[in-house]
């Protein structure tokens, strides 16, 4: 089957986060066509194997899009991949998902030679990276490595850094009183969080770490003064330690304000995922070098403040990178990849196969 023509199919079935069954099911088609073996997990997460000579090789790509991306129809012109307009595309990321598939049909029916694969369709990335974060690690067992396919940009980037990112949920405490009668008999919580919001460093903190402010939520009557307010932060950094150093201020700031004013705060802190660096010398990075120099595609090795899959596989103790996939303005309407891109993928994909 042409690479187009599987995008357009797996384009064609809906597949938002955690309703990835039916995609599942032409994937694993696909890899049982190819000659692969195939099992899930309790995620639903797809794996194949094949054997082959050498080191195993992973290749990631995530099965589920973004809810816009529902009902998408695939529209071609002037080389362009569209959809109609009315939806996101879904190349997020079922443009690698098609590339995967069209690669692994290529290297087994020309039968050449390639290292034991294992390949591995997530479920749920959009959500937080849930499908990896329960992933069985004994079923990647005697992986070197691996390129988990899922960042926009031209085919030839990489992502040979992620960052740390960290989620802080706070419940600030006050005491309701009546606010035209009595209100010094009141705490507000409402003041406690705007002044410990307005004190604490957030946005751009530096080069490599942001902060921000996502939720505020305070419901009350203009006549109360109001007794609890929940607020969500996040903070994110390609370094360990700014990243802790950040949450730590933000906490304190909550709580001396709190303390001032009487009341109390609760912070449940929890790491959604941790950050990883690969240098340019590194068997993962430098095969991919070689591949795209072997294919005369330039490279672009970049860092990124945001995840994918690839950071909860680094975190097993398996080298993996974060390769583009030539789609642009995803979770969009506007989304959109020239087809040049998505064949470029496929080719490359190829290429660090059979290395």
């Amino acid at each position: 089957m042409k690479l187009l023509d599987i995008f357009k199919k797996l384009v064609a079935i809906d597949s938002p986060s955690f309703e990835e069954d039916r995609v599942a099911l032409f994937v694993e088609q696909k890899l049982l066509a190819s000659g692969f073996s195939t099992r899930y997990d309790e995620a639903g997460n797809l794996y194949g194997y094949l054997e082959g000579e050498g080191d195993a090789l992973l290749l990631n790509t995530h099965m589920d899009t973004v809810d816009l991306a529902v009902g998408a129809r695939v529209v071609v012109e002037d080389g362009i991949i569209r959809s109609d307009g009315t939806t996101a595309l879904g190349a997020d990321d079922k443009a690698a998902v098609a590339a995967v598939l069209h690669a692994l049909e290529q290297v087994v029916s020309a039968g050449r030679k390639h290292p034991p694969l294992v390949v591995l369709f997530t479920t749920a990335e959009e959500t937080g990276l849930a499908g990896a974060k329960q992933v069985d690690r004994s079923l990647l067992d005697g992986v070197a490595f691996g390129y988990t396919f899922d960042a926009s940009g031209p085919v030839g980037g990489a992502i040979i850094q992620a960052s740390y990112h960290d989620r802080l949920d706070v419940v600030i405490g006050g005491k309701a009183a009546h606010a035209g009668f009595k209100p010094e008999d009141g705490v507000s919580a409402i003041k406690i969080g705007s002044d410990a919001i307005a004190s604490m460093r957030l946005f751009r903190i530096d080069e490599e770490t942001t902060a921000n402010v996502g939720s505020f939520v305070a419901p009350g009557a203009t006549n109360v003064i109001n007794p609890e307010a929940t607020i969500s932060f996040e903070a994110r950094s390609l370094n360990e330690e700014k990243i802790d150093k950040q949450i730590n201020h933000m906490i304190e700031v909550l709580e001396k304000k709190a303390a001032s004013a009487g009341g109390t705060v609760h912070t449940h802190h929890h790491r959604l995922y941790d950050g990883y660096r690969h240098q340019a010398d590194t068997p993962v990075v430098k095969r991919f070098i070689e591949a795209c120099e072997a294919l005369k595609i330039p490279v672009e090795l970049k860092k990124t403040q945001g995840g994918s899959d690839a950071n909860i596989f680094n975190a097993l103790g398996i080298p993996t990178l974060t390769c583009s996939v030539g789609y642009e303005n995803a979770h969009s309407k506007e989304e959109y990849i020239p087809l040049v891109e998505l064949e470029r993928l496929a080719s490359l994909i190829e290429e660090i196969i059979v290395r």
